[in-house]
């Protein structure tokens, strides 16, 4: 089940499922006559219970992927900041992505449940 609001996304999962959320970032490519790199992907989120957490993260450029950071365990109830910082800081050539692994372990609803506000990247000219 799903509940959109203006200022973030609320997802029920179906307990003992994974699920993967896919999030384009608007993404300029060169600026200035500078081809832009990545510095740093974010996720700004919330889960109603440990049993909801964020267990993959990866970051896309095109069908490239330049960063994975798996094996998380992350489930903050109140409203969290993640930082996942790109190492090589790779050039942008096509647009990023930013996908987000997810595992729904609950017994009720609102074990299940995971509401998303935003996820971005940082650019570096």
């Amino acid at each position: 089940m799903t509940w959109r609001a203006g200022f973030y996304i609320r997802v029920v999962g179906r307990a003992g499922t994974t699920n993967w959320f896919h999030f384009a970032i608007p993404t300029a490519v060169i600026v200035n006559d500078n081809r832009l790199r990545i510095d740093s992907a974010m996720l700004r989120y919330r889960c109603k219970s440990s049993h909801a957490d964020v267990t993959n993260l990866h970051v896309f450029d095109g069908e490239t992927k330049v960063l994975s950071r798996d094996g998380l365990n992350l489930s903050p109830t109140a409203w969290d900041f993640e930082r996942f910082v790109l190492p090589d800081k790779p050039e942008v050539r096509w647009g990023v992505g930013v996908t987000v692994g997810v595992r729904f372990n609950g017994t009720s609803n609102t074990d299940n449940t995971m509401e998303f506000a935003s996820a971005g990247v940082d650019f570096l000219p």
